[in-house]
């Protein structure tokens, strides 16, 4: 069901007409410019971006919950012990809490980027080089956050 609202979302958000415009030559003349001259961001390219990591993303976690479902079935049949186990499997509270830092931290990094890319417009290859500084920026406060944690 989630591929096919990815798949199906581009041409959802394509599938609008266009409105008719019925006015004279120089009110068109000077609806272009203004079309032209707008140039605000726009979400249609990334709608299909968006959808398919969703997708992409739904994959990973499902091969990730298999493995795992695996795992424990193979523990189980070899008969390990429960605290070798444990070891093993290790999900504690603390892991949960670092990986809801991680997200909190790429998010707030996500989020700057898109801010300075917004306001140094027109979009162009200089917004990749920000999102990608943005992003590195953020994995290195999370590589900080784990360090000062072991301390």
């Amino acid at each position: 069901m989630l591929s096919s609202i990815s798949f199906l979302s581009p041409i959802l958000l394509f599938s609008q007409e266009k409105p008719i415009v019925t006015a004279s030559v120089d009110s068109n003349l000077e609806l272009n410019k203004l079309i032209l001259a707008d140039k605000s961001f726009q979400v249609e390219p990334f709608l299909p971006v968006l959808s398919i990591g969703l997708l992409i993303y739904f994959i990973i976690y499902l091969v990730k919950f298999i493995l795992e479902h695996r795992l424990k079935n193979k523990i189980i049949d070899l008969g390990i012990s429960e605290q070798l186990s444990a070891s093993i499997l290790e999900k504690n509270g603390k892991n949960k809490y670092d990986d809801a830092m991680k997200l909190a931290i790429i998010c707030f990094g996500i989020g700057t980027g898109l801010i300075i890319t917004y306001y140094t417009m027109p979009l162009n290859i200089h917004s990749l080089a920000i999102m990608a500084f943005s992003v590195g920026a953020s994995y290195l406060s999370y590589f900080f956050y784990l360090k000062n944690q072991q301390k």
